[in-house]
């Protein structure tokens, strides 16, 4: 039995004897390694042959790998690779590996499992193939299972917290912290977790430790947050301890994800001995460091009056600006996979930005991306927008200090803002970014966006048509401008913009790729009187997104315009309770049923509304009612909106 080790570096071990040389030949490795990334599933000989040998004819590496295939059998069992006819994967009576152990842990929900099982990132230090499509697919299962190994520690941490356990949930957000030590949020978790233990002087101490880190690393002042709880804290009477107090965390210390940490690396071929990768890794490893000093570095800007409409022209086209032809290539592989907006389309663009940022690390257009990708994430709730924000503005600031005159770089920074409620500043970062490049679509569509969050209506539909002439081939931005037609009043434009988007379209599968200009139609036709279209439409969404409160509210819409509140309120039955905008939907699935009350009820619950709900919330005809209530007020007051 022959055990498969990849997180924190890559080794293959024997429970019987030592391995001899040729288990431990690079390729060889390299071949074990992509089985076991794809599991049971397996994986496609064609496949295979793309990422081991990228450079080579088919015939060639269809060669190599069957040679590959014999002496890999020959030396760990003629059954430790089983094949079909296409497909390869490992025999895992003959080779486990703790990758493998690490998803059966997290498919479980065994979550201590999976934190043992986790001793570094994965395959981290080793660098195997020389081709893009390998590193692109090994970061990407990396950073898919990093977010496993922080979801894993957040879900012991809190469960402890609920059971009253103290001690455990500090154990819990120490490692937590090691994982990500510069993250303001997992900051005051683990400050709260001490002083819930009795240990108030930890909790300030690990206050200073971060607050050293920032100033020191980062060259920054620290999240004021962490320090406001500091001092709330130091501030408090003193009371006995309830546990045994606990020391500061240590970053230095720490034997996993720390700044400074070096990792064991059992197989080694040279990645270290590369200085962009050492620099690379070093990044990783820091985590939004970097963003966090260029955000230091631009808030003044934001503050100042400088930050208005002050110039003319078009910025550069920056993504011409590196001299590396993959970087360019991989740039261009993320536009097409951020394009769909879809939760896999943006991770792809997530991972293949930062490959290209890792090749040119000054190359700004693809910071921008980066950004965009990260602020998509984060509206849409495809990935928790407090993690996904600050990230969009660091990339963004990046892109922004690397091309001062990267206008598209606006977009994103207009969202982050917006997600602050700081609806002042975010408008003159889109005007901004508009004076650099006014033919920049998305920088108009997501302006509007912006104006529609603060119920500005006809000028959210003024900037969506001016989105659409710039790219007539989005649907995305298609979608929107309807649905801004429609809450400025103009339904027959409305009408007309979906029948142009959804009906007359001959490629019927692009348009069924995003589910929301099916929903957004839906509720057009259903204002419109064609009640069966609207039913239909929305059904087809609910295809490709079954729990989604917010579609099904579209539906439950349909069935209230029709006159039946019973096929309505069953409409929005199957809504996934646990998405972040099913307090809202409910809210405004009352509303439109006419029950004000219940409606504020759950109002009261909502803790931070996603963006995308504050557009409906503002705008959609159908609560005028709830609009007209005196709470109404108070409500936009808590949102910062006047």
């Amino acid at each position: 039995m022959f055990a498969l080790k990849l997180f924190g570096g890559l080794s293959l071990e024997s429970e019987h004897a030592p391995i001899g040389p040729g288990p431990q030949q690079r390729r060889r490795l390299s071949l074990l390694a992509l089985l076991a990334l794809a599991d049971e599933r397996g994986i496609s000989r064609d496949r295979v042959q793309a990422h081991l040998w990228p450079e080579s004819t088919s015939a060639n590496s269809r060669h190599a790998l069957e040679q590959l295939l014999y002496t890999t059998r020959r030396e760990l069992g003629p059954d430790s690779i089983l094949s079909t006819t296409n497909a390869l994967r490992l025999n895992p009576r003959v080779v486990s590996s703790d990758l493998s152990l690490f998803d059966s842990a997290i498919r479980a929900g065994d979550w201590r499992r999976a934190v043992e099982l986790y001793t570094g990132p994965l395959l981290d230090g080793v660098h195997l193939v020389a081709g893009v499509e390998f590193e692109q697919f090994v970061d990407a299962e990396r950073m898919r299972r990093e977010h496993d190994y922080r979801r894993a520690l957040d879900s012991l941490a809190r469960s402890a917290m609920i059971d009253g356990d103290s001690a455990e949930a500090v154990r819990w957000w120490r490692q937590r912290a090691s994982s990500e030590p510069l993250s303001a949020p997992v900051t005051l978790e683990l400050m709260r977790a001490l002083v819930a233990a009795g240990d108030r002087h930890a909790a300030v101490q690990h206050a200073r430790l971060y607050q050293r880190l920032a100033r020191e690393t980062l060259e920054i002042e620290p999240d004021p947050s962490v320090e406001a709880l500091a001092q709330s804290i130091a501030a408090a009477p003193l009371a006995p301890p309830l546990t045994t107090p606990s020391a500061p965390l240590s970053v230095s210390t720490d034997s996993r994800n720390t700044v400074g940490w070096t990792p064991p690396r059992p197989v080694s071929h040279g990645r270290d001995s590369d200085p962009r990768r050492r620099r690379t890794a070093r990044l990783r490893t820091i985590g939004i460091a970097a963003g966090l000093t260029l955000m230091a570095a631009f808030l003044p800007v934001i503050r100042s009056s400088s930050f208005g409409r002050t110039g003319t022209g078009a910025s550069a086209n920056a993504a011409e600006r590196t001299a590396d032809p993959r970087a360019r290539a991989l740039y261009l592989r993320a536009r097409a996979a951020w394009s769909k907006r879809t939760k896999e389309g943006l991770n792809e663009s997530v991972v293949l930005y930062r490959l290209a940022t890792d090749r040119d690390p000054m190359y700004a257009a693809a910071y921008t991306g980066l950004a965009e990708s990260y602020a998509m994430l984060g509206y849409f709730s495809f990935a928790p927008a407090d993690a996904m924000f600050p990230k969009a503005r660091a990339a963004a600031l990046r892109a922004l200090e690397l091309d001062p005159t990267a206008g598209e770089a606006y977009a994103a920074l207009g969202q982050v803002l917006a997600s602050e409620h700081r609806w002042v500043d975010a408008e003159k970062a889109y005007r901004r970014g508009i004076d650099l490049a006014p033919n920049n679509a998305t920088l108009h569509q997501w302006y509007g966006l912006l104006l529609a969050y603060v119920g500005r209506a006809h000028e959210a539909a003024v900037q969506t048509a001016q989105a659409s002439s710039l790219d007539p081939l989005s649907v995305q931005i298609n979608n929107m401008y309807g649905m801004m037609l429609y809450y400025d009043g103009d339904l027959a434009g409305a009408l007309r913009q979906y029948q142009r988007t959804v009906v007359d379209e001959p490629d019927s599968a692009w348009v069924r790729q995003n589910p929301w200009v099916l929903a957004n139609f839906a509720r057009v036709a259903a204002a419109a009187g064609r009640f069966d279209q609207a039913i239909r439409l929305v059904n087809r969404a609910l295809v490709v997104v079954p729990n989604s409160p917010r579609a099904r509210l579209d539906l439950a819409m349909a069935y209230v315009l029709k006159g039946d509140t019973a096929a309505a309120e069953a409409a929005f039955a199957g809504a996934d309770s646990t998405d972040p905008q099913y307090a809202t939907d409910r809210a405004f699935l009352y509303a439109e049923l006419g029950d004000i009350a219940n409606a504020y009820r759950w109002v009261d619950r909502v803790h931070d509304w996603p963006l995308p709900a504050l557009v409906t919330l503002t705008n959609e005809p159908l609560l005028a009612r709830f609009r007209a209530d005196p709470r109404y007020k108070d409500l936009l007051n808590s949102l910062s909106i006047k």
